[in-house]
């Protein structure tokens, strides 16, 4: 099986002001050897180029006294950068004297707020670090907070002044504050887990704050792709960045009889199963042994099955340890069981000392880092006789697991150091080309119904050839996308006719090397003051109705709804009175003959529909139509709950229905603006067992029968049904019933 790759993007001459990788010539720097080399270049808002090293940044964590595999990825990350940049992390607390992994003397580390008893600065009397945050996201069953409003406030204060050029967070919940934050800085958070499988308490906040984000990375290509699902809005700006792993310092021979493991034990970790594989390998060559590092809530399930299985002298909890490179040398072959594992730290370090991996292929680390047949073995996950298999393979052969364990080594200089330094230094150069661009904007309505978008800051030099006005569907997974080219001063022209399809759609910018950014705009931007003026219908060689309606969408986006319909049925003037509705209605693009009828269909129920027959008249290009709606047949056909009936005008007797809209206008959502009376109806009551009245004359079942209720019996008391006509959120003429109180 051949692993994904991680790109590392690269920037060719001309692009726009930002981060990027280029060749630094001895003409560029006095006493340069004359061997070009590659450096990092960045050009700041003042126009000054600056070198790698001017670069700040700035890791966010929680702190660095637990043994997780987050903790390592940004500590081993955080030191690949100090070799060219001014690193530090900023942790919200610390709690333990001393980190569980080796970190860079050059990284600088900043407490928050410490929590140590024993510490000279403790913050344990401060009584704001024992009250639960504002911001910060608190689990439900938190009886008292990890981080409190101490840290919080802290982490805020630091945001807001640092002097960091990047700030990275490495947990949700500091994305979360990172977005409330002020400052000036890139924005990157980086998901070393799954955000679909997040907590419900925070998981849609979280998502929210992706959208103040300069930069998002994933583990593996697949995350990207789900992040991709989950948030649509920031797919342009979300990249792969596997987690740093650094090189061993001792190396396998392969000659051991040990195989080994490590882990946090949990039930996703799944060493049950590995212990079960186990006991086919160790019932066939009983001198191996099995080797578990890690502690964890199913520590005493674990051993129980051992000692059930008798496999007390070859199977061995080992407890947590680290470093756990070390132990890795001891043994031959490394074995990861995982149900699930968004990366896995543990392949590479593994990988690195020289171990050929046997890994279940689970989502979706696994299959990122090892290649089947050349490093490692995958098994299909669930597959416990398939791991016990692949695990004989490689005892039974010393020969090919030391093989795969030189390629093990190979492959794990992928994610090593200078890998990971240059990836992220690219990821970097992306974001801040992004960030060069410009994304306000504004946009106009011609008089005839087109749109002409303008930037409202120039396209930075040697981005204006190749720039384009990129529109995709509004708040939906990645589709089709369509493009309007940009002129040099920076505006973009959207045609009414043949410009986009019905439907709603937001918009980016995209320049030639492939930077895009979302556009903003704010109520001074939209400029809709033509469109009431816009000549509907079209002409007869095209759709009745085609309007462009800007407007500003979720987090200022510049969004536009766009309506294309061959014929169409506008809301016009519509009188309510006590016991009926009189409707009038403009027809476009639609003749309309004998058995023209106004249709209410119920939501609930498409065959149930009620029928009014409507008069028509001519008027230019407009049919205009006109039907009385008697609100006694709606009532009776109230069960008790609320239903809406939807409005349809039928043209004619065997003629398509044409919903009826509101939509030759400026208003995108008239549900609260045109507002009407809402009366009552009083009917015999009658009791609501579920079965449908019969519908009086003129009440019509379309490919359905109606069923008469019981009769209510004379004097009977009398049942109160409001009818409430209004305009929904997607501008369509409804109707809705509901029992009325008081």
């Amino acid at each position: 099986m051949t692993p994904l790759t991680f790109p590392l993007p690269t920037h060719p001459a001309g692009s726009p002001p930002g981060l990027y990788l280029g060749a630094l010539r001895p003409e560029h720097r006095p006493g340069l050897s004359r061997r070009s080399r590659t450096v990092l270049l960045w050009t700041d808002r003042r126009g000054r180029c600056r070198e790698a090293g001017d670069v700040k940044i700035a890791f966010l964590v929680r702190d660095l006294c637990h043994m997780g595999g987050v903790v390592s990825a940004t500590q081993n990350l955080a030191g690949a950068l100090a070799q060219r940049h001014e690193v530090e992390i900023v942790a919200l607390r610390k709690v333990r004297d001393q980190s569980y992994f080796p970190l860079d003397p050059r990284v600088r580390v900043r407490v928050l707020t410490d929590m140590r008893p024993h510490a000279p600065e403790s913050d344990l009397d401060d009584p704001l670090a024992h009250e639960f945050p504002k911001v910060y996201p608190v689990a439900p069953t938190e009886k008292k907070p990890s981080v409190g409003r101490l840290g919080e406030k802290r982490l805020l204060h630091y945001l807001a002044t640092t002097d960091a050029d990047v700030v990275v967070s490495s947990s949700p919940r500091n994305t979360i504050m990172l977005s409330y934050a002020e400052g000036d800085y890139l924005r990157v958070t980086q998901e070393h887990s799954m955000p679909s499988i997040y907590a419900d308490y925070y998981r849609n906040r979280l998502f929210e704050a992706y959208q103040a984000l300069d930069v998002l990375t994933a583990v593996t290509p697949e995350e990207v792709q789900s992040i991709g699902r989950l948030v649509p809005a920031v797919r342009n700006r979300l990249a792969p960045m596997p987690n740093c792993v650094p090189a061993s310092p001792t190396q396998a021979t392969g000659r051991n009889k040990l195989i080994v493991t490590a882990g946090v034990l949990t039930g996703n970790k799944n060493h049950l199963a590995l212990i079960e594989a186990f006991r086919v390998v160790v019932d066939k060559h009983p001198d191996w042994r099995l080797r578990i590092y890690g502690g964890g809530a199913e520590q005493a399930n674990l051993r129980a099955r051992i000692e059930q299985l008798g496999l007390s002298n070859s199977t061995l909890l080992m407890g947590p340890t680290a470093p756990v490179s070390p132990e890795f040398a001891k043994a031959s072959v490394f074995v990861l069981p995982s149900k699930r594992e968004a990366f896995g730290n543990v392949i590479v370090e593994a990988m690195a000392a020289g171990l050929p991996v046997v890994s279940f292929d689970a989502d979706h680390g696994p299959r990122n880092i090892i290649t089947h047949g050349e490093d490692g073995l995958i098994v299909p996950k669930n597959d416990n006789d398939g791991l016990a298999a692949a695990l004989l393979e490689l005892v039974e052969d010393e020969d090919r697991r030391r093989r795969m364990g030189r390629a093990a080594v190979l492959k794990a200089v992928a994610f090593q150091e200078t890998a990971s330094r240059e990836r992220f230094e690219a990821i970097l150069a992306d974001g801040f080309a992004r960030r060069a661009l410009p994304r306000q904007v504004g946009v106009r309505t011609t008089d005839n119904g087109s749109l002409v978008v303008s930037t409202r800051e120039p396209l930075p030099a040697g981005a204006e050839d190749g720039a384009v006005l990129v529109a995709r569907p509004a708040g939906k997974a990645p589709g089709g996308e369509y493009t309007f080219p940009f002129a040099a001063e920076g505006t973009a022209f959207i045609p009414w006719r043949a410009g986009l399809p019905e439907g709603r759609w937001e918009f980016s910018l995209r320049v030639a090397a492939g930077h895009e950014v979302p556009l903003v705009t704010d109520g001074f931007g939209i400029d809709t003051r033509e469109i009431l003026g816009v000549p509907l219908p079209r002409p007869a060689d095209g759709p009745a109705m085609e309007l462009l309606l800007p407007y500003l969408g979720p987090h200022e986006r510049l969004c536009v709804r766009s309506t294309v319909r061959p014929a169409h049925a506008e809301g016009g003037a519509m009188k309510v009175g006590d016991t009926a509705a009189d409707a009038e209605i403009a027809l476009w693009g639609a003749e309309t003959g004998p058995g023209c009828e106004l249709e209410l269909v119920l939501r609930a129920d498409a065959n149930r529909v009620l029928s009014f027959p409507a008069t028509a008249e001519p008027d230019g290009e407009t049919r205009r139509v006109r039907a009385r709606i008697d609100f006694s047949l709606l009532a009776a056909q109230h069960t008790g709950e609320e239903r809406i009936w939807d409005v349809f005008l039928r043209p004619g007797k065997d003629a398509p229905r044409v919903r009826v809209s509101k939509l030759a206008t400026d208003v995108l959502e008239p549900i609260g603006v045109y507002t009407y009376q809402r009366p009552v109806v009083s009917r015999p009551a009658q009791p609501h067992t579920g079965a449908e009245a019969e519908a009086p004359s003129r009440a019509a079942a379309r490919g359905g029968l109606f069923r008469a209720r019981p009769l209510a019996q004379p004097g009977a008391a009398k049942e109160r049904v409001e009818i409430r006509p209004y305009y929904t959120a997607a501008a369509q003429l409804a109707f809705k019933t509901v029992t009325a109180t008081g």
